[in-house]
């Protein structure tokens, strides 16, 4: 039973293969045919081994296929349980609903063919990063996901902002990825071994003394790939890419797989407080400045992405809260109105003739009906509003950080000013889309085909029921999630009436933001009242300019260490190295050029010279016994 997990893994990595080999051969439609399928499989063959994990209580499934090393013993080899069968639904599932709107978006592209084919290696790089069974096997993966992310985001690379994008992406990941690595050589250090079981259960027993700079390793490794604070920035530009490529990434792949790690890595970050708060402080910090950044953006795309690296810090304070469950919960929440969102955004672009400024458009919703009213589903989850999935998930990260007490009070303030945000900007993108006066001719806007509008209505459907699974009355994740986390310190909600008041409290937060975002972008209540916000402008300034941080970064690890590294070339390259070669072949072509003169031809000189030496030679052999006496 268990060899049926490498089915699940590596049959988007065959897929992946067959296209690439035969890929002259293919036409759109046979290639729609092999990936559509190939997903389904994966997908069908995943849900049964989940259900294979519920009958038996979600009790952990391994598979040791061999082992590299004897000592330090070394292992290929895989692991179910609740934590990496959820992802596994959630990579296939939403590959499989991705794949089928990708056929309608990139229909007509000449790389249709290779675009499926990174599609499908994306895919089971994140199938391999979550089914590991030891720290090494989820390095790979951790590193396929980011030379997957690279080829995806740049896909068009003739253009230059495309190449750019998926350059950053790659080194700034490269960043994160070396704080993982060097976790890896103090595990391996620490415990002899890479094994999950054997490491946690070491841990449990007996904590080693560098634990929190191990677990501090593996969050630089995570605040990389999950794209936080100060490692955010390659995200927003990662939308140079298809799309559908972008819901991939942002819904269920490459940015969850740092808040994956984490989960999964509890055993010991529960006995880290440093972590714990410099994670959550994190956070906070990343979902704070992504929130504001996302308020004044006008691309369609990157208004998601921003919200995505909000949410994505939504996620890491549930981490550092305790709360493991409810960041999973919301991870796969997030994951549906997410994809949602960046499909229904997708369909606008492919409508819209490939425009994505949101200044430019308005209107939508009787030209577009069906899109506008998922993309209204999917604003009203991540806004936070019952009885939708993000109200579920982000009061429970809410309440439950509030439950800690002592500093995590303003941790929950602050958290709530985030959500309203949300609220806020998530509004604003819906309104200036579809509500707004156009600004635009939308005459020739229709309705996206019937390929892109299924998967939206799908995943509107679960948008709105799928937060039922873990809910204050149905703790569904708990239960999945209870092997996984079953000697982990878990922080829960809080009892009595304190829940039902943060609920009040968080719904009201939304509402609100919603609601402001009606007055100012639909009925211009400034103008209205002829008020003037004092500094509106410069604020307008920071947030659409992200603090400037991306300039800032670009002088400090761009700019100033090109300058710097040119003139060390200088001295080095051009005084030292050059300088030495050049002084020593102008020594010699110079005394060459000297002694060249003596090189007359004349037969005459030659006898001088021989005269010359004769007589020098006769003087020193009458000399030299003189001086000796």
């Amino acid at each position: 039973m268990e060899y049926i997990l490498l089915v699940v893994v590596f049959i988007p990595l065959m897929v992946s293969i067959f296209l690439n080999s035969i890929s002259t051969l293919l036409n759109e439609r046979l290639t729609t045919f092999i990936t559509i399928n190939g997903a389904l499989l994966s997908f069908t063959v995943s849900l049964f081994m989940f259900g294979v994990l519920l009958l038996d209580k979600f009790k952990p499934i391994s598979l040791k296929l061999y082992t590299w090393f004897p000592e330090p013993e070394i292992r290929f080899e895989f692991l179910l349980d609740g934590l990496s069968g959820t992802m596994m639904l959630l990579v296939t599932g939403l590959g499989l609903v991705i794949q089928i709107f990708s056929t309608s978006y990139m229909s007509g592209d000449p790389r249709y063919v290779k675009y499926f084919v990174y599609f499908n290696f994306f895919v089971f790089s994140m199938l391999l990063l979550v089914m590991s069974a030891n720290f090494l096997v989820m390095f790979f993966g951790w590193e396929l996901v980011g030379l997957s992310s690279y080829l995806l985001i740049s896909f068009w690379s003739e253009k230059k902002e495309a190449a750019k994008a998926g350059n950053k992406a790659f080194v700034l990941n490269r960043i994160g990825d070396f704080g993982f690595l060097i976790a890896l050589m103090m595990i391996l250090n620490t415990y002899d071994t890479f094994s999950f079981k054997t490491v946690f259960a070491t841990t449990l027993i007996n904590q080693p003394q560098n634990l929190d700079l191990i677990v501090v390793f593996f969050m630089i490794g995570a605040f990389g790939k999950s794209a936080q604070f100060p490692l955010f920035s390659w995200l927003p530009d990662a939308m140079e890419g298809p799309t559908p490529a972008s819901a991939l990434i942002h819904a269920a792949t490459m940015v969850t797989a740092g808040v994956f790690m984490l989960v999964r890595i509890s055993p010991l970050l529960q006995f880290s407080e440093l972590s714990s708060i410099l994670i959550i402080s994190i956070g906070l910090l990343t979902a704070l400045i992504s929130a504001f950044a996302a308020i004044n953006q006008n691309d369609i795309k990157k208004v998601l992405a921003y919200s995505t690296i909000s949410q994505l810090g939504f996620m890491f304070i549930a981490i550092g809260a305790g709360a493991y469950v409810a960041a999973i919960f919301h991870l796969v929440t997030h994951a549906f109105f997410k994809a949602l969102l960046f499909l229904g955004a997708g369909a606008v672009i492919h409508e819209m003739h490939h425009e994505q400024n949101i200044q430019k458009m308005g209107g939508l919703k009787k030209k577009m009906p069906v899109t506008a009213a998922m993309m209204g589903i999917g604003t009203l989850a991540i806004s936070g509003i019952p009885p939708l999935a993000g109200f579920w998930s982000k009061d429970e990260i809410l309440a439950s950080t509030f439950a800690n007490g002592g500093i995590y009070y303003g941790f929950w303030a602050l958290s709530l000013l985030a959500a309203f945000m949300t609220a806020f900007y998530m509004g604003r993108h819906w309104l200036l889309i579809f509500h707004k006066e156009p600004t635009n001719n939308i005459d020739d806007v229709h309705e996206a085909p019937k390929m892109m509008t299924r998967p939206l209505l799908l995943l509107g459907i679960f948008s709105i029921f799928i937060g039922f699974i873990n809910t204050p009355f149905f703790h569904g994740l708990e239960k999945v999630l209870h092997y996984t986390l079953i000697d982990v310190e878990v922080t829960h909600l809080p009892e009595g009436i304190a829940v039902v008041i943060l609920a009040l409290i968080s719904i009201g937060a939304g509402f609100t933001g919603l609601g402001l975002a009606y007055l100012i972008y639909i009925v211009d209540i400034f103008s209205y009242f002829k008020f003037e916000i004092p500094f509106l402008k410069e604020v307008k300034g920071l947030s659409s300019n992200v603090l400037y941080l991306n300039k800032v970064g670009h002088t400090l690890f761009v700019q100033i260490p090109k300058s710097l590294v040119r003139k060390v070339a200088v001295i080095i390259d051009g005084l030292l190295i050059d300088g030495f070669v050049n002084g020593v072949s102008n020594l010699f072509y110079k005394s060459s050029k000297t002694v060249s003169i003596t090189q007359s031809g004349l037969v005459r000189n030659y006898v001088v010279y021989f005269g010359l030496f004769l007589l020098l030679l006769v003087s020193l052999f009458v000399a030299t016994p003189l001086i000796a006496l």
